[in-house]
């Protein structure tokens, strides 16, 4: 598949069936991660776990379920939505995939910001891999927010870091509950002006 028709067929996947990817697409999507540019050449500052452990999922998921009780916060966060989706999301912040990837990232204030735009460029690489091999896949941004923003119920300790990491970004990986399939590319989502 090209690229453009890599990209018709990428969305944000959050229905995903209970059956864990294969080992070879794992070790697929963790090459594409290893293929995406990083500042400054600097990849031994980037971390990768994987995360197939129902327990430790479900540890992630605490904050997470504390911070969805606070309905007014979460309508401004995710729009207009219905109590009912709101709290089938409070306790599965990972859409049920049976993978989830966290890039974590060294602390470090020499270059402020890169660390973001380096777990990004890795996370959408791996979301291409996931798309390319007919997986669904979708950032995870909240869970780490919300461990972030409620420390006693931040469990990122489980994830065994390095010292000095931190987890910026995940993604969760699984087989979508319905077949990826091509859309159409919308070109004015995102204002440009030219100079």
């Amino acid at each position: 598949m090209d690229y453009f028709e890599l990209l018709r067929y990428r969305k944000s996947t959050r229905k995903f069936t209970q059956e864990q990817i294969s080992q070879d697409n794992l070790a697929d999507i963790l090459a594409a991660a290893s293929s995406a540019p990083v500042g400054s050449n600097q990849y031994k500052d980037i971390h990768l776990t994987v995360v197939q452990s129902g327990y430790i999922l479900d540890k992630l998921s605490e904050a997470s379920a504390k911070r969805w009780e606070d309905k007014a916060k979460m309508k401004k966060i995710i729009g207009d939505t219905s109590n009912v989706e709101l709290n089938q999301k409070a306790f599965d912040p990972f859409y049920g995939a049976p993978t989830v990837i966290f890039v974590s990232h060294r602390k470090q204030d020499l270059q402020p910001g890169i660390e973001f735009s380096n777990v990004a460029c890795i996370t959408y690489s791996m979301h291409l891999a996931a798309t390319n091999l007919g997986l669904g896949s979708v950032f995870m941004w909240g869970s780490l927010e919300a461990m972030r923003e409620i420390p006693e119920l931040d469990n990122t300790a489980i994830l065994n870091l390095p010292d000095d990491f931190e987890p910026l970004l995940g993604i969760a990986i699984g087989h979508p509950e319905q077949k990826l399939s091509a859309r159409d590319i919308k070109t004015d989502k995102i204002t440009i002006n030219y100079l």
